[in-house]
């Protein structure tokens, strides 16, 4: 409803109005934001809309802007050029809640309240706690560690972590547990207005990175529908779960295993028509699928279907997050501008900007 009576609205006089609701004196403030809201109440605007309305529409740029080069990695030192940058940016996060306010309304409901969506659950506080002893404090200006590691969670700190559940020992179940930790992080991106960063803490982040592990390549694959899972998991990882060795073994171990089952031609037990089981009137059946037998076997009923694909699909900001994680670990990134690794991640180059100056600082360790 907005969009179709943005045009009517007098944007030039909502940001006089809004100058005094914003600089007045106490008076003035509650007259003018009395007078804005009547003002943007007939185009399907709230009072709380107003900000981002004219941020979006450029009344607010009252800073100098990034210069036609853009802001580097370098330009960090540059209060200006961070005062620009972050202008920019903001006002691209204000659009960005325009177009999304139903989004945001949804997941605020749905949690009750700000604070709720951002309140670490128990679970989460769990994982903190039985990693706290591996925690090592960084000297200033230095991250801390955990029994050594950042990001990927060491061996010690993740038998820690299995004492408060286990890890999953099927790949499904992995996959269920994977998603419940990206949506948490996605309502809570939502909520901080597409702010990614990193919003679970610190036990679970390193929960959720061991259980990536063991989707892309540890946990075996039962059959080829754990292998079309697995590979799935890996393609709409875009570069952050790509280990194709593991989808190798898969494909051997069960080519093996089924060739093992297969009788022997010299011993002549081969059945008369393997093709065509018989039914149970006696009739020949249709050939059976395979794949499909397998998966019901083993509890997987549902085959994958590539025309719908499944929900753990990592079109996330916390998977955008960690591609410009992986990025920036290799020699090639290190070189690459922020815009670059932005273009190649899907996100801001302020989120590159956040994520090269942790990865600087955990370097220097």
């Amino acid at each position: 409803m907005a969009g179709q009576h943005k045009s009517k609205l007098n944007l030039d006089r909502l940001a006089k109005i809004w100058a005094l609701a914003e600089r007045g004196d106490a008076g003035e403030q509650a007259a003018a934001r009395n007078r804005a809201e009547a003002l943007v109440k007939p185009h399907g605007y709230t009072l709380a809309d107003v900000p981002d309305l004219l941020l979006t529409e450029g009344y607010l740029d009252d800073e100098p802007q990034p210069s036609a080069g853009g802001f580097t990695f370098y330009d960090m030192s540059n209060p200006a050029h961070q005062r620009a940058y972050a202008k920019a940016e903001e006002k691209k996060r204000a659009a960005w809640r325009m177009a999304n306010r139903a989004k945001m309304e949804e997941v605020l409901t749905r949690y009750g309240s700000e604070e709720a969506v951002f309140a670490h659950t128990a679970e989460e506080q769990a994982y903190d706690a039985v990693i706290e002893p591996f925690r090592k404090a960084g000297a200033p200006g230095k991250c801390d560690t955990w029994d050594g590691e950042h990001f990927s969670p060491s061996v010690r700190v993740r038998a820690a972590l299995a004492t408060v559940k286990p890890w999953p020992g099927t790949i499904p179940d992995a996959i269920a547990e994977y998603d419940y930790w990206e949506k948490l992080y996605d309502d809570r991106n939502i909520a901080d207005s597409n702010g990614q960063y990193n919003y679970l803490s610190k036990g679970t982040d390193f929960r959720r990175w061991a259980l990536g592990d063991l989707i892309n390549k540890e946990i075996e694959a039962r059959n080829i529908s754990d292998v079309i899972t697995r590979l799935r998991f890996q393609e709409a990882s875009q570069g952050t779960y790509n280990d194709s060795a593991a989808i190798l073994r898969d494909l051997e171990r069960l080519h093996a295993a089924e060739n093992s089952q297969r009788p022997d031609p010299a011993s002549g037990d081969i059945p008369p028509d393997r093709g065509s089981p018989a039914t149970s009137d006696g009739e020949a059946g249709a050939p059976e699928n395979r794949a499909t037998s397998e998966a019901a076997d083993m509890g997987n009923n549902e085959r994958p279907n590539a025309a719908s694909p499944p929900p753990f699909i990592l079109n996330t900001a916390s998977k955008r997050r960690a591609e410009v994680e992986r990025i920036l670990s290799t020699p090639e990134g290190a070189r690459m501008s922020l815009r670059q690794i932005a273009g190649m991640a899907g996100v801001s180059p302020t989120t590159v900007m956040k994520a090269r100056s942790f990865h600087w600082h955990s370097n220097q360790l």
